[in-house]
């Protein structure tokens, strides 16, 4: 029985961690009766609950009588430790760039500083990553914020909860031609699309109009390959690849600047609508800039990348 309470008393823990990371300083803290209603467990549960807080200083508040009680002190960093207890799982694509390599050596390097588990699991293909935040399987994931509008716009219950800003998931998109004296789409030619992939179809489909070509699917890192070997005339791919790996011999041609560009190369973090907490730590507890520092440093060579 007394195994069975504290058991209890943890996973209420967990919801009141949860919810108060929603606040802030000078909101009112819903009463007893509400968490009790709300979380269906007995009055008692909810008290021990949230004297465990107040004893380990994650809120310090103040009763107004009939106005209810108010927060006077909210420790954010001690909330999460209850809140965000397990091992977090996340998913980004596969650090195939030095971009790449930094955005993922400083996530991880923000939750170890936040005492917080981290595994992040590399998959290919923004729909793929938004499809495991709607079903739930992983907590956040990193995609382009044109890839994560699209998605919310189809009515996706997923939200952006950190916005890295303008070239911090890939420095531009690059239009690769098989033929050195080629500069232009024309009629009847091989064009890659990956399907896996919002951005890279859709910038695919927008840079083709009209022309009439054959389209040959297949994945995006799969692209460079397929034209030295002459399977495609031409597809669009990620710059960064091309720089970081010496690939310089490869002809390509410049996209002209345009907002859906931009935004494709913007990173964000992605959750679910209804992980409050989660949503909770991105917005109050990670530092953006700490781990845009990092990518720079990593881009640089300052840094040896680890995730």
């Amino acid at each position: 029985m007394g195994e069975e309470f504290l058991k209890k008393k943890g996973i209420i823990v967990n919801f009141l961690a949860s919810d108060l990371l929603q606040k802030k300083k000078g909101d009112r803290v819903p009463s007893v009766t509400d968490y009790q209603t709300k979380y269906e467990v007995a009055r008692g549960t909810i008290q021990n609950a949230l004297s465990f807080l107040k004893d380990r200083e994650a809120i310090k508040v103040k009763s107004h009588g009939h106005l209810g009680t108010f927060i006077e002190e909210i420790n954010y960093s001690i909330l999460q430790e209850y809140a965000l207890s397990d091992t977090i799982l996340g998913t980004m694509t596969l650090p195939y760039s030095r971009l790449y390599e930094g955005l993922a050596t400083g996530i991880y390097d923000v939750f170890k500083e936040n005492n917080i588990k981290l595994n992040l699991a590399y998959i290919r293909g923004s729909k793929e990553r938004v499809r495991s935040i709607v079903n739930k399987t992983y907590r956040f994931a990193v995609i382009s914020k044109f890839a994560a509008e699209q998605a919310i716009s189809t009515g996706e219950p997923i939200e952006i909860s950190l916005d890295f800003g303008s070239r911090s998931y890939l420095s531009k998109h690059v239009l690769l031609f098989r033929d050195k004296n080629q500069n232009q789409i024309e009629k009847n030619m091989k064009i890659a699309i990956d399907y896996s992939s919002i951005d890279q179809q859709l910038l695919t489909k927008s840079i083709i109009k009209d022309e009439q070509v054959e389209y040959v699917e297949m994945q995006g890192h799969q692209i460079i390959s397929a034209l030295q070997n002459g399977q495609i005339d031409a597809g669009i791919w990620n710059y960064d690849e091309i720089r970081d790996k010496n690939h310089q011999g490869l002809h390509h041609v410049l996209l002209e600047d345009s907002q859906m560009e931009r935004d494709m190369s913007t990173s964000v973090i992605i959750t679910h609508v209804d992980d409050s907490s989660m949503n909770a730590f991105f917005l109050k507890s990670v530092d953006k800039e700490k781990i845009l520092s990092i990518q720079k440093d990593v881009c640089a060579g300052k840094i040896i990348p680890q995730y």
